[in-house]
């Protein structure tokens, strides 16, 4: 098959269970923001460190519980809050006085901006098999429950950041990733119809979802937590190029 036929396609990468490992990101993370915070603020690094952990852990339930009761969430309301939150519960935890509000949101950015290049956490194989697709022509994006923001500085680290057209978090299409028109919202963006689309995505929710907008996927189980649910899957990154040739040819042909 031509590099031009290949280049019909979109590829829509998840990043956590897919390119990155969440387990190992999470205590770089940890470190990094106890090493980034220090110097500039003040205080010790593992208070900053252990800031980060519990309100990450206090908002993510108090979404997931938002989310079970069918909650509409905006997602720029929720980041701005988010962000707002993110401060103030550090910045208290580790005694330092407050910044101006006006610079909360500067401080964030800078903060991701630093921190998330020096993640080292992708898995096995993502980093070739994304050059490879990459050669042979496909268009790659992400779709993340991420901000973009983040996306870039992981791929960044990973030295692919150049590889991909765009870095679809929410915030791109003001949607959360647990909203069923995540995608259709991301598709319709990008200008590619459903059928020419392919969703490298862990998570069975996710995967139905891009399979109701239309979509084509391709489960990855890299983690162990997952069993196969779908027709296409991979568990070792290295098998996605011939997965991915092999799904796109069976398009073709129908």
């Amino acid at each position: 098959m031509s590099q031009t036929r290949f280049s019909e396609f979109a590829v829509f990468f998840d990043d956590g269970g897919v390119m990155n490992d969440n387990r190992i990101r999470g205590l770089q993370y940890q470190k990094l923001v106890g090493e980034y915070f220090t110097p500039k603020f003040g205080g010790e690094p593992y208070l900053w460190a252990e800031s980060n952990v519990n309100f990450i852990e206090e908002i993510m339930k108090e979404y997931s519980d938002a989310i079970c009761k069918g909650s509409d969430i905006d997602y720029k309301t929720h980041h701005a809050d988010f962000v707002k939150r993110w401060i103030e519960e550090m910045f208290n935890y580790v005694g330092i006085k407050l910044p101006a509000k006006s610079e909360y949101k500067q401080i964030y950015r800078d903060a991701i901006e630093s921190i998330t290049p020096n993640i080292r956490s992708a898995y096995p194989g993502v980093v070739d098999t994304i050059k490879k697709l990459k050669r042979l022509g496909f268009k790659l994006y992400t779709a993340s429950g991420e901000d973009s923001l983040e996306l870039k500085g992981y791929l960044q680290g990973m030295r692919i950041r150049d590889l991909f057209e765009n870095f679809y978090g929410p915030d791109l299409v003001n949607t959360h990733k647990t909203n069923d028109n995540f995608f259709k919202r991301i598709f319709d963006d990008v200008w590619f119809e459903p059928d020419r689309t392919i969703v490298i995505e862990d998570k069975p929710k996710f995967l139905e979802s891009a399979l109701n907008s239309g979509a084509n996927v391709i489960q990855a189980c890299l983690t162990g937590e997952f069993e196969p649910s779908c027709q296409y899957y991979i568990k070792d990154m290295h098998e996605l190029p011939k997965i991915l040739t092999d799904l796109v040819s069976n398009i073709k042909d129908k």
